[in-house]
């Protein structure tokens, strides 16, 4: 999608099944979906911009059962960039299926996935709530290999500019930050797991896996309220239906979702 003269582009993974176990299973169309678990899509975001050729978010990578970095590798290769083409990388925080792809396996041992890339995430996130068991380790994982590699970058709050802002969230983990994509008069707003499915913008809840479930909500009727009476274009990370779309009025003025095909 050209919004502006940003060219936005989602790299879906597709659709998982995930329980208790936090297994993110590919799950293909007519597959018999596993007893007790939920649907779940996953989809990183390509944003090219004049200046930049940048990531939010990088997908599961090898926490996908039977899967790698080759997915997202394909998917932006499909776009004509590279690996070494990506010169950023924004992390909305570091559980697995948000930051996994920004690592690939290599023998032994691990290496950043973008070579060039600055992977900018927030050094609060680093000893944040909000993380356990796999989800800890793969967040220390992930963080040594950038570090190493000397390609961490690590904010202390709200960076950006008239292009790209980051802010600080919390609410689904400590210092769980979004970003808003601008140009000229138009802002597309990536809410990561504040608001991660179009579903969120017409129902209102206070989620369990959120460390401050009341935070998330109160993020959440912001960042609708603020799309719906500014046109904000909303990019959604787990949505399995579209991943971007507008606010709009609907049948007896109720609030709705108009999808972006992207």
């Amino acid at each position: 999608m050209t919004y502006g003269d940003l060219e936005i582009e989602p790299l879906p993974e597709g659709r998982f099944t995930v329980g208790l176990d936090k297994r993110f299973v590919p799950h293909a169309e007519g597959d018999e979906p596993r007893p007790g678990t939920l649907f779940i899509s996953v989809t990183p975001f390509l944003v090219r911009t004049p200046e930049s050729t940048m990531l939010i978010d990088t997908g599961l990578g090898s926490w996908a059962e039977g899967r790698g970095t080759e997915f997202i590798l394909d998917g932006l290769a499909g776009h004509g960039v590279s690996p070494e083409a990506v010169d950023r990388v924004v992390l909305s925080h570091f559980h697995f299926d948000h930051a996994g792809g920004a690592i690939s396996p290599v023998g032994n041992d691990w290496q950043p996935t973008f070579p060039n890339a600055d992977y900018v995430a927030q050094r609060a996130e680093l000893t944040a709530d909000g993380y356990h068991g796999e989800s800890a380790r793969a967040r220390d994982l992930v963080a040594r290999t950038l570090e190493v590699a000397g390609q961490l970058v690590l904010l202390d709050g709200d960076h950006g500019d008239e292009r790209i802002a980051l802010e600080v969230t919390g609410g689904h983990t400590g210092a769980h930050q979004i970003v808003r994509l601008r140009s000229g008069g138009l802002e597309a707003v990536f809410g990561a797991d504040i608001l991660g499915t179009p579903g969120q913008v017409t129902r209102r809840f206070q989620a369990k896996y959120d460390v401050d479930g009341q935070a998330s909500q109160a993020w959440r009727d912001r960042l609708v309220l603020e799309a719906e009476e500014n046109g904000h274009l909303l990019l959604f990370y787990h949505s399995t239906s579209s991943p971007a779309a507008f606010v709009v009025e609907g049948a007896r003025g109720v609030r709705a979702v108009e999808p972006v095909a992207l």
